[in-house]
């Protein structure tokens, strides 16, 4: 369920970055990284996090989507993966 998945982002920013929750619930649709969000470093270990939780790995493709950008574009680029392995 991508619902899920978005939870499970939004712990990972609330643990990670010093934004509050309420305004990551609020700039789900909005680039983490126009925000200022997570820095580079954090970003590696952002997505190694995702791919660890979900045995997923991200092509060069769809690190170049603008919705790998948001949260909400990325818990859909997640679960579109988690489909595709059945």
């Amino acid at each position: 369920m991508t619902g899920d998945i978005l939870a499970w982002i939004l712990i990972w920013f609330e643990k990670n970055t010093t934004v509050q929750k309420d305004e990551i619930l609020a700039g789900t649709g909005e680039s983490y990284f126009e925000k200022g969000w997570i820095d580079s470093f954090q970003f590696i270990e952002f997505v190694s996090s995702i791919e660890e939780e979900y045995g997923i790995s991200f092509s060069n493709d769809e690190f170049q989507d603008r919705k790998f950008s948001t949260i909400e574009g990325l818990a859909q680029i997640i679960r579109r993966k988690l489909d595709a392995q059945g």
